[in-house]
């Protein structure tokens, strides 16, 4: 074996399980593993490989049972384990060739850290200290870097490229396409392709770094964010997490801080895009693969450098929103359970009591400093985001009691929830606009265009459900409007948005807003259009269309005190 893949031992720590690190009161994860798999150690190479080998891999040496040689896990160039990573010979000089000059990698990588970086599972990777060091690193010596770290590289430029502006200089410079979207789509996938070229030669079935994993999780969240399959490669990045030991908190190792922080977030960055994949396959294991990983710090990365202060934070950190978002993806993974199985462990109300309790931890960990001072514009952006979660999950989880309105069944309970769908359904659209509209904002579109977009679509079917029988000539004028408003900015997004461009009816021959009021009636004919050209096949949507398209006969609402809407429009910011 070469000196660079002489491995060295780290023991699993043995001894009591501790609770996860929290400042912002989140619940530590499912442990429903063997406690065996929590020991084990190890494996790390010079070279920046590393390999967990549980204690039973260990046991079977003892009794007997032949352990894998490491030698083993240096791929022949002919092995076919390497598919879909197929091993080749293109070489170092011609995957560097493949990146944009160099003034372009340092205004995308500025982009990067700008924009992607405080976002949730784009924070799998290093401290961007780290990286723009290692960038440097880079640029003055390519080969003073891992070939890993160079598909770290190119997924960063990748996500990068879908930030930039329709008018950018750099899209018409990288990119020869007619279009906005056709640029951003062919560029985001070559630097994609790259880095699972770079992956292949870097042997990445079989040998694994944190570069490499962190790339993995970077690509999926690339793919999930353009509408691109991920369920495969997502399964095989969860597999190479586990056999580096991700799925064990990193304490039982002895690493450093910065070692342990990289496996925190990236298995919690991995972990969200997994339950959210996993709800949208309607996969029926709900467990979390982990032992007793702790979340990550909620501390700024200068913190984490100079081992820095344990006092609470009293502004969001670099890592509140990820930490934040992971507990959004757990609740949507309890509204599915609940939903969709014969025998929820969990009710509508607890449900909206967890939804709630996150909305108030958003609210307190995104207040405005002692100061006065808004917070800048990547923490309200992120806020943006939250919120626009939460509403989701609030209409989701509200779908069976606004059907059952919808059909007829008049009660306090669906009127109460036909009230705050209404509250919910208006907040998604007037955070889309926000984004949309407001010049700090302008960097997200990436945002609106994707997830933004389909969060307002969903907001946009519960109105023109809930106005086939609106409660008084103001509320039909008033969401009408604001529906109106919403395809202007689906219109605006349409030239970089597929989704976006399915989501905009032809409205050549409707009226505008300004012209005089039309009849309920005619008002949902447009808006059945809007649904109906979306094209989704997504059963929440699905299930509210249809509500809207066959509503029962209703009597009239009898006189009651709805329960207040806990997502008061009115208390949003104004920033927001």
């Amino acid at each position: 074996m070469s000196d660079s893949l002489s491995p060295q031992m780290s023991p699993s720590v043995a001894g009591s399980f501790s609770e996860p690190d929290s400042s912002i009161g989140i619940s530590q994860p499912d442990i429903r593993s063997s406690f065996l798999g929590n020991f084990g150690t190890l494996q790390t190479f010079s070279s920046g490989y590393v390999r967990y080998l549980p204690l039973a891999s260990q046991w079977g040496s003892v009794t007997g049972s032949a352990v894998h040689d490491v030698d083993a896990d240096i791929p022949e160039e002919g092995d076919d384990l390497q598919i879909p990573f197929a091993r080749n010979n293109i070489s170092r000089e011609e995957l560097l060739a493949v990146l944009p000059p160099g003034r372009y990698c340092d205004a995308l990588k500025d982009v990067y850290f700008r924009v992607f970086s405080p976002v949730g599972p784009a924070l799998s990777h290093s401290p961007p200290s780290e990286l723009i060091s290692e960038y440097q690193r880079f640029c003055h010596d390519p080969s003073s870097v891992s070939t890993a770290w160079i598909a770290l590289l190119f997924i960063i430029l990748g996500i990068a490229v879908t930030a930039l502006d329709d008018d950018d200089p750099l899209l018409s410079d990288l990119g020869r396409e007619k279009t906005v979207s056709r640029n951003i789509k062919v560029l985001s996938t070559r630097y994609r392709s790259a880095a699972l070229r770079c992956l292949a030669a870097d042997g990445v079935f079989s040998r694994h770094s944190i570069n490499s994993l962190q790339c993995l999780v970077l690509v999926n969240y690339a793919r999930i964010h353009r509408g691109l399959p991920t369920w495969t490669l997502l399964g095989f990045t969860h597999h190479v997490a586990i056999s580096m030991g991700c799925h064990v908190d990193p304490e039982r190792f002895g690493l450093g801080p910065i070692e342990r922080e990289e496996r925190r977030r990236a298995w919690t960055g991995l972990m969200i895009l997994y339950i959210n994949q996993n709800n949208t396959f309607g996969g029926p294991d709900q467990r979390i693969h982990s032992q007793d990983v702790k979340f990550p710090l909620e501390i700024n990365d200068v913190d984490l450098l100079t081992g820095g202060t344990s006092e609470p934070a009293m502004q969001p950190t670099q890592t509140t929103y990820l930490l934040l978002e992971y507990q959004l993806s757990k609740i949507s993974s309890m509204i599915c359970e609940t939903l969709f199985t014969f025998a929820p462990r969990f009710s509508i109300s607890q449900i909206e009591t967890e939804i709630l309790a996150i909305h108030e931890t958003c609210d307190k960990r995104y207040q405005l400093d002692a100061s006065g001072e808004t917070l800048p514009s990547h923490h309200l952006a992120n806020l943006n985001t939250l919120y626009g979660h939460l509403h989701q999950l609030f209409l989701l989880s509200l779908r069976p009691n606004l059907c059952r309105y919808l059909q007829g069944e008049v009660t306090p309970e669906t009127c109460s929830a036909r009230a705050k769908c209404a509250a919910s359904a208006k907040a998604t659209l007037a955070i889309y606009q926000s984004l949309h509209d407001l010049p700090q904002y302008s960097t997200y579109k990436w945002y609106n265009s994707g997830l933004g977009s389909f969060h307002a679509f969903h907001a946009v079917v519960v109105l023109c459900a809930i106005l086939m029988h609106p409660d008084s000539q103001f509320e039909f004028t008033e969401t009408h409007d604001l529906l109106w408003r919403s395809l202007d900015a689906f219109a605006a997004l349409s030239n970089r948005s597929n989704f976006c461009s399915k989501a905009v009816p032809d409205r050549s021959n409707g009226t505008d807003g300004t012209s005089s009021r039309r009849s309920s009636a005619s008002a949902s004919q447009d808006w059945d259009k809007l649904a109906a050209g979306a094209a989704l096949s997504v059963l929440d949507l699905m299930a509210y269309y249809k509500a809207m398209l066959f509503p029962a006969k209703r009597e009239q609402s009898p006189a009651l005190v709805v329960e207040y809407p806990p997502f008061d429009l009115e208390s949003t910011p104004s920033s927001l």
